[in-house]
Formats: structure tokens, C-alpha cells, sequence
């Protein structure tokens, strides 16, 4: 029952006001998944940007028609330069088809659409956006991307993309990008693939590839030779991935000339990857962090028995296990008792950080545990008094008072809430 109780005020919304309480899935989160990766036409004016759109069929609306259910999208691309203004825009329509109903709410079957644009090097925002043409809802996309100049060095680099798979097109391969950046699912391997370009038809080159996790910590450190015939260079190169536990990495895509100088640097090229298995919320990028910030909620010996597990498999196991007992719909794939979690957790993040992570703030605390209060007072300049905030929770009958001890706006808790976090904790 307080379980229930807890996830009717778990939906409450999250915005720039604290006391904002329109209802929300995951905070931040993307409904759909876009990659943009930029490659040398060949050509010292332009670049080639080629654009991946990735739709999960649950957001799409379905219609059958004869025995078969039928989707229509419109996804518009604009290159937005510094000045806000359009220098390419592409629209098109896509039709997808499913054989049967159970497919059309399925977040891991997708649609993917990719378009081409030939534009000048330099930074762009590019807004994606998405018309469902049955229901009429839109959504968006905006992300600022880099297009490479090819020609301003003797040896360049494309982008790098992720690779989902790799097919046989005939006697061509046909390379299937991996736009969500998760590889967690792909059978303890992933593969990359990019363009190098050498004015120097015959260079020989080295390759070096360096993976690590988001501390920083370094995974992987390997070289691999390479020769060039032609101006343009393709390479497709495998990792393991088995070793990774759930997290963010990068990789490094690194090359030089055999015979530069040992002063000379390497080139290099950064493309970010998570490893996320089942259904995580996209938030979640460090397991270990995950786990600390379950201490809120979590009973003593559940969270003692997860946070020392002696693997990352073991750790993993109990993390799941804890978040399956409090989910409120079982039938569902979704978990939407830890999905709202964790969104108030990176909101916490982002809106009460001080001298340490919002998460670890008192208010931090308490958005988290009890969500967005129903009223707020604020009382920042009140005389003869330090500057307070005093959030009120009618569901609880509780008003819970922070006070500005230093006047940096570093708020403490004034009031007692011991009680209602005990009553979170029970199971």
C-alpha cells in the first residue's frame, strides 16, 4: 500500500520550478534517437553529412489495414547556423508495416530513416523533428554537431559510427549503424567503422584505439597498421565488450603517419558509448552511482547486500531484483517506478547542486523521496532572518522547511522527516 501511495506522487512532473506538477515518463529523455556523422566528399567546400533517424514503433501511431497494421511519419531535418538561421532542410515521409498488433507498442522494434545534406564546414544545431501523420503529435529532437573541414591537413578523419551489423548487400556490404550509442545487447562485441583520408596516396599509417570508462580509467590501448592505396581509407574494427559493466565509455580513434616525428601527435577522433542492459532508464550511466543513490529508499540490509557484492554480474542481479519488487506494473516491460526515480534524481542534479551532486543535497533528498510539493514558499531577503524555503506537501499533511545557513545558497533541512522516509523504505 505505501508503495502505491508512493508512485501516485511519483508522477507528479518535474520542471523549472520545483513546484511544477505536470506528469512526465523520464526527465530529458529522447523519444527517438538521431546520429549525425560528417565525411569528406572530396570536395575542399563541403562536407557530407550523413543524418540516421531512429523511431521506436510505441511511438508511432498504427492503423490496420487488410491484415496489416500501418504507420505514416514525417521527419523534417534543418542545419541551424550560428545565427539560427536554415543553410539545408529535408522532409519525407516514411510508411512502416507490421504483421501483427503486439509490434506496434514495442519499444525495441524501430523504424530507421537516414538522409544526406552537403554543407560547409562548421557548427551546427540541428533540429530533427518527427510528425506522427495518424495522430498529429509532434516531437523534436535539437543537437549541436561539428562539420569537419577534410582539408586542412595532410591526414583526416570522418566521424565515427557505431555499427549495429554488418550485412551482405550483393557483392557490397551494407554497414547498419547503431544510432541509440547503446551496445549492451550486441553479444559482448561492437564494431566501429570511419573514413581516414591522406593526401599522400601510399602513406603508411598507425592506428591506435583507446577505450575508457567515464573516470577516465583506461580499458583498452591497442595499435594496428595500416596502408593507404588511394586518397580515401575504409576501416571496420571489433571489440570485446564482454568485460564492460553497465556504464558510459568513449573511444578513441587515433592515427598518424608512420613517418611523422615522434613529436607529432596523433589525430584523433572521440565517439561515446553506453553499455545498458534490459531496460535501464537512459539516465543511468554508472551502475555503482546508481546504487548509491538507491540509499534513499533502500532498507539497510538490501542496500548493504547490493553495494558489496563481489561482482559486477552479482551487483547487477540484486540491482534488478530490487527494482522488479516495487514495480507497479508487472505486465509491462517498462519499470516506471524506477524510471520516475532516477528522473528525479538527474533533476536533483541539475537544479540543486551546490559543494556536492544534487542527489547528495538535503532538498535534493527530499525532491527525490516525496517529488515536486503541492506549494513553495520563498522567503530570500525576509529581515532579521536567513533565507528560507518552506515546501508544502498536502498528501503527506507535511510542510518541511530548508534554511540558508551561509547565504550561498546552500539550503539545510530544518524539519524532521525521519518518519515519512521510513515509511518510503517499507516493503
Amino acid at each position: 500500500m505505501r508503495l502505491f501511495i508512493f508512485y501516485i506522487l511519483i508522477s507528479s512532473g518535474l520542471f523549472a520550478q520545483v513546484e511544477a506538477r505536470r506528469p512526465i515518463s523520464m526527465y530529458n529523455a529522447p523519444e527517438f534517437f538521431v546520429d549525425a556523422l560528417s565525411f569528406s566528399t572530396g570536395d575542399s567546400l563541403s562536407s557530407r553529412v550523413d543524418v540516421y533517424v531512429q523511431i521506436p514503433y510505441d511511438l508511432l501511431q498504427f492503423v490496420k489495414m487488410n491484415d496489416q497494421y500501418v504507420s505514416k511519419y514525417e521527419i523534417t531535418l534543418n542545419f541551424l547556423n550560428d545565427k539560427n538561421s536554415s543553410v539545408s532542410e529535408k522532409i519525407w515521409t516514411e510508411e512502416v508495416k507490421v504483421p501483427m498488433f503486439e509490434y506496434t507498442g514495442s519499444k525495441k522494434a524501430f523504424s530507421l530513416t537516414q538522409r544526406s545534406a552537403e554543407i560547409s564546414p562548421g557548427l551546427y544545431s540541428l533540429k530533427v523533428q518527427l510528425r506522427d501523420n495518424e495522430s498529429g503529435k509532434v516531437s523534436s529532437v535539437v543537437k549541436k554537431i561539428n562539420v569537419d573541414h577534410y582539408f586542412k591537413s595532410s591526414l583526416a578523419l570522418s566521424d565515427v559510427m557505431l555499427v549495429s551489423r554488418i550485412a551482405a548487400d550483393g557483392e557490397r556490404r551494407k554497414i547498419v549503424p547503431n544510432i541509440s550509442g547503446n551496445i549492451g545487447e550486441n553479444n559482448n562485441a561492437f564494431s566501429i567503422f570511419f573514413e581516414v583520408y591522406s593526401s599522400n596516396p601510399a602513406d603508411s599509417l598507425e592506428f591506435r584505439y583507446v577505450i575508457t570508462d567515464i573516470k577516465g580509467k583506461q580499458l583498452l590501448n591497442k595499435s594496428q597498421p595500416f596502408k593507404m592505396h588511394g586518397v580515401r581509407g575504409q576501416m571496420i574494427t571489433r571489440f570485446d565488450s564482454s568485460q564492460y559493466s553497465t556504464g558510459a565509455y568513449s573511444v578513441n580513434v587515433e592515427v598518424r603517419s608512420v613517418n611523422a616525428s615522434v613529436d607529432e601527435p596523433f589525430l584523433i577522433k572521440e565517439r561515446p558509448f553506453v553499455v545498458r542492459w534490459g531496460d535501464l532508464p537512459i539516465s543511468i550511466s554508472d551502475l555503482d552511482l546508481a546504487i548509491r543513490q538507491m540509499r534513499y529508499i533502500a532498507k539497510d540490509a538490501e542496500y548493504d547486500k547490493i553495494s558489496e557484492a563481489k561482482t559486477d554480474e552479482e551487483k547487477r542481479k540484486l540491482f534488478d531484483e530490487f527494482w522488479k519488487k516495487r514495480d507497479p506494473n508487472v505486465s509491462t516491460v517498462r519499470n516506471e517506478y524506477m524510471e520516475e526515480y532516477y528522473s528525479r534524481v538527474e533533476y536533483a542534479n541539475k537544479h540543486f547542486s551546490h559543494y556536492q551532486p544534487g542527489w547528495k543535497t538535503d532538498m535534493g533528498m527530499v525532491f527525490i523521496l516525496f517529488g515536486s510539493p503541492s506549494n513553495v514558499e520563498r522567503h530570500p531577503f525576509d529581515v532579521d532572518t536567513k533565507p528560507y524555503e518552506i515546501w508544502s506537501y498536502y498528501d503527506y499533511n507535511r510542510s518541511i522547511v530548508f534554511v540558508d545557513e551561509t547565504g550561498f545558497g546552500d539550503y539545510r533541512l530544518l524539519t524532521p522527516i525521519w518518519d515519512l522516509i521510513q515509511r518510503l523504505k517499507i516493503y
